[in-house]
């Protein structure tokens, strides 16, 4: 009996911190202990969403998921509606690949080339104390629809937007072919997770995303 009593105490101990490890600072030894729906505060600490004092704290995002000594946030507010580009253009260094995670390098090689986009000036233009927002990739947007019950309500308690039911932008283009790469580029329905392509000069919703390298 004795011996069964220890085996539960190591077992409650081992779900406390579990449950408790999402308020690590994320410069901080990092655990891999934060989750989806775990929210960054504008001060670069990440809680859990029932750690959120509304009266105190100022939240810039919710946690969409991880990879190893990464995390991916998804941003409070919705930027609006817009174009991938202001003409039909294949943008270098671009990855058309749907499975990666690089909002990041896609986005600087869109600035990169010089070409206007209307979608990229919106995220670049777009205060927050904390920086390094992106337009994110088709795979960071499928990260975040196939977590998107869970963000959804860390989203309410922090009361950031409500997410839309219209197509979200990626920066990903339609690789398929040299054509469908010029002409168009992915979006996604967060709510089923439909993966479409739109021509680059037509509007869609845009959300930044951000990741950050933990140490």
């Amino acid at each position: 009996m004795k011996t069964k009593s220890m085996i539960w105490l190591v077992v409650v101990m081992l779900l406390t911190f579990q449950l408790s490890s999402c308020s690590e600072h994320i410069d901080d030894e990092w655990h891999g202990n934060i989750i989806p729906g775990c929210i960054l505060l504008s001060n670069n600490q990440i809680i859990s969403e029932k750690s959120f004092d509304t009266t105190k704290m100022n939240a810039v995002g919710v946690v969409i998921g991880t990879r190893q000594d990464t995390v991916w946030v998804v941003n409070t507010k919705e930027l609006g509606r817009f174009s991938y580009l202001d003409t039909l253009s294949t943008v270098s260094d671009v990855s058309s690949n749907e499975t990666l995670l690089c909002g990041l390098e896609n986005t600087a090689a869109i600035l990169k080339s010089g070409r206007k986009s209307p979608a990229v000036n919106v995220v670049m233009s777009y205060s927050s104390t904390v920086t390094g927002w992106s337009l994110p990739s088709i795979g960071e947007l499928k990260m975040l629809s196939a977590n998107l019950e869970t963000i959804r309500k860390s989203m309410q308690t922090i009361k950031g937007d409500v997410f839309s039911t219209s197509p979200y932008l990626s920066s990903t283009p339609d690789g398929s072919s040299s054509q469908t790469e010029e002409l168009y580029a992915k979006c996604i329905t967060l709510q089923s997770g439909y993966v479409s392509s739109i021509l680059k000069t037509d509007a869609a919703q845009i959300r930044p995303v951000l990741r950050i390298k933990v140490r």
